[in-house]
């Protein structure tokens, strides 16, 4: 029953951000419910807002930034800065790929 409510009151919650940002023309990039991602060629990722780690391996790191799931694929990846703030990844990235969470 709470977790009913719960989603409710989140989906109303998000319906109002939406109106919100649409009213006011913010573009979606600066959602904040959104992760910033920033690559610096294939060889560094810099990732703000992230709040978990799904999956580590050296082939392959998933991170949880709430609204998504962001994962990385390359050869001797590894995380060399981790907070809530701005986590770093390195490696020789091949590839980014994105999961809705929920």
């Amino acid at each position: 029953m709470a977790s009913s409510k719960r989603k409710k009151r989140e989906t109303a919650e998000n319906e109002r951000k939406n109106t919100l940002r649409e009213k006011l023309e913010i573009p979606e990039m600066l959602d904040s419910s959104l992760p910033h991602i920033e690559t610096n060629g294939n060889r560094e990722i810099i990732v703000d807002g992230c709040k978990g780690i799904v999956e580590y391996s050296q082939s392959r790191i998933k991170l949880n930034t709430g609204a998504l799931l962001v994962g990385f694929t390359g050869d001797d990846i590894e995380i060399k800065n981790y907070s809530d703030i701005q986590t770093v990844i390195t490696g020789n990235i091949f590839s980014i790929d994105f999961e809705s969470v929920g």
